[in-house]
């Protein structure tokens, strides 16, 4: 049978176990390509080009725009 002082050393051990993962949690942003060199590109032609994001972390990843 376990003493009072032992029940209350597991149980706080439990709770800090708990709160450290919930800390830890957090998004991750993993990038492959941070820049991309277009060459010459002709006044007024239009290009296009996708950077991929992925979220690599344990929570929502979220990415807000700045309107120009």
């Amino acid at each position: 049978m376990l003493k009072k002082g032992s029940l209350a050393v597991i149980v706080a051990a439990i709770m800090f176990a708990a709160i450290s993962s919930i800390a830890y949690a957090a998004p991750k942003a993993a990038i492959d390509e941070y820049v991309f060199n277009a060459g010459d590109i002709p006044q007024g032609k239009a290009i296009i080009h996708d950077f991929i994001i992925k979220n690599t972390g344990d929570m929502p990843l979220e990415i807000k725009v700045k309107p120009c």
